[in-house]
This record gives C-alpha cells, sequence and structure tokens, in this order.
C-alpha cells in the first residue's frame, strides 16, 4: 500500500476543524482560532475536499456535524495534543521518577562525594539510584554512556561540559600521637611513608611531583587505594600525602589529623563532567543542580 503524501494536507487546519466540529458553528470556531468569518469558510472548504466528506452540513439556522465529523473529534484531539506535547518537550518530576544515573568518579573524590550524593538523592529521588562504573581510561566507549562524572582530568572528557566543582590540595596525613614537628621538608621525606599506586598506575603522582623539585621520600609501604593509606596512618606510624578533603572527611573518626606540607604545591581544580547533549534535559539539569549543592563549594 502506498503512504499518503502528507505534504498535501496542511495539518494546521486540524485545530480549525476541531474548533468547528467541537462548537458546530462557523462563526464561533473563527472566534476560537482568531480568524474572520469568510476566513474559516475558506477553511471549511477546504477540509471538505481533503477529507472528501461535508464535515458540517446546514440545517435550518444550525449546522449540523456529518458522522465522518463526529469520528474525527477524538482522533484530532489527541494528535493535537500529542504534537504540544512535542513542543513542551520532556518533563522530571524527582519524586516519581524512576531513573539511573550512571557516573565516573575516582575513588579518592568517591570517598567524599558519593555517600552525600546517595542521601540527596535518597531524599528528593527515591525511584532513582546512582551506579557508579570503575574510573575509565582514554577514549573507553563507556564515557560516551556517562550521566556525569566528577574529576580534575579535564583530557580524560573532550566534548562534554564542565563546570568547576571544588578544590583540593594535598596535606601530610599523621596519627594524633605523632609529634607535630613534619616542618622541616627533610623530617617530612624521611618518615616512614605508605604511597598509593592505583590499578594501572605506574606510581604515586606525589612522587613524580617530590621528583620534579629533586625531591625523594622514604616509602615504607604502597597500597592501592587511598582510604587504605589512611587507614594504615590510622594504625600505625606512616604517614601518607593525601588531599585534605579525604583527611578532613575521615580524620577525626580515625584519630588522623594533617599538616600542611612545607613544599609549595598547586591547587587541584575538579570539574562536574557531564554530556553537551542533555545539557537541556530536565532529569540532567536536576542532577547537575544537586551535585553543585550537595559536594560544590
Amino acid at each position: 500500500m502506498l503512504e499518503t503524501n502528507i505534504g498535501r494536507y496542511d495539518l494546521n487546519l486540524l485545530r480549525a476543524l476541531l474548533a468547528m466540529i467541537d462548537t458546530g458553528s462557523v462563526t464561533r470556531a473563527a472566534e476560537i482560532v482568531e480568524v474572520s468569518q469568510p476566513a474559516m469558510s475558506r477553511i471549511l472548504a477546504r477540509l471538505r475536499a481533503d477529507f472528501g466528506d461535508p464535515l458540517l452540513v446546514r440545517s435550518g439556522a444550525s449546522m449540523k456535524r456529518t458522522p465522518r465529523a463526529e469520528a474525527l473529534a477524538d482522533p484530532i484531539r489527541a494528535l493535537l495534543k500529542q504534537a504540544t506535547a512535542l513542543y513542551e518537550g520532556a518533563s522530571f518530576d524527582p519524586a516519581t521518577a524512576r531513573r539511573v544515573f550512571r557516573a565516573a568518579i575516582p575513588d579518592v573524590v568517591a570517598a567524599t562525594t558519593l555517600a552525600p550524593l546517595i542521601e540527596a538523592m535518597a531524599r528528593a529521588a527515591p525511584g532513582c539510584r546512582i551506579d557508579l562504573i570503575p574510573w575509565p581510561r582514554p577514549h573507553d566507549p563507556v564515557i560516551a554512556t556517562l550521566d556525569f562524572a566528577i574529576g580534575a582530568d579535564h583530557g580524560l572528557f573532550p566534548g562534554l561540559n564542565a563546570a568547576p566543582l571544588f578544590e583540593d590540595h594535598d596535606v601530610l596525613a599523621v596519627h594524633v600521637g605523632q609529634p607535630a614537628t613534619w616542618r622541616q621538608i627533610l623530617e617530612m621525606l624521611d618518615a616512614p611513608h605508605v604511597a598509593v599506586v592505583g590499578p594501572g598506575a605506574e606510581g604515586d603522582p606525589v612522587d613524580a611531583w617530590l621528583a620534579g623539585r629533586g625531591l625523594h621520600r622514604r616509602i615504607a609501604a604502597v597500597v592501592p587505594h587511598y582510604l587504605q593509606a589512611l587507614m594504615a596512618v590510622a594504625r600505625t606510624d606512616l604517614v601518607a600525602i593525601l588531599p585534605s578533603r579525604l583527611v578532613a572527611a575521615y580524620g577525626t573518626k580515625l584519630d588522623v589529623r594533617s599538616v600542611e606540607l612545607p613544599i609549595e604545591q598547586g591547587i587541584e581544580r575538579h570539574s562536574l563532567f557531564t554530556p553537551v547533549e542533555r545539557d537541556a534535559d530536565p532529569a540532567n539539569m536536576w542532577l547537575r543542580k544537586v551535585i553543585k549543592e550537595t559536594v560544590g563549594e
């Protein structure tokens, strides 16, 4: 069966037809559609030709709807409602929504941001959840599936929108029982350190940073995760160079305190990365607002 050439019809006339069907009057329909009565009469003539049916016929002083016109009313009303919805776009009600948001957050950042985000989402959107994926490598196809990412590596997310979220810097994490004498660089570097070398990494970034300044520290242990390093500091005489937000979040409960490093360092700026194509998506707009209000500075 050949498809009807929709281009031969003027779909704008359907609103006028529905007004005539609902009112049974060309004059009142013209007022609703805001055209003149002669213009509405011309529209009726065009519609009669398009549908091959009189649609409205005069009966004394009034107009009567034909069976075809009666049958067209509900389909036209539904079509116009759907067309309006297309222009209005989708809505997002967090209280009733059911959605999974895929995210990528490094372990050390997730340690301080994930729990507050989960709590905020549980309060505002109990039917939604966050699925945290392993931290991706460059050009990993999984990046294209993310709803958001939080991190400091802008090169990992080319083409994604980046919005500043918070800043961090490194501190020396020590057990509260340790003497507060870690003021000289050599004293600090000579203390037994626990280094963090994540999966697939060639070394702790701290050591590359120190080497660039002609410095070297004494490493007594190596662990793959920052929380493990923090726990080692809490239970031993080891020290560790860790992000300040991590030590601030867990230090008090673990009897670990932070000491500012006697070495000049830069600020690590973390951003919220989101897909450009979802910039106007109501769900992603709501998510960005929650993240900024919950963990942003």
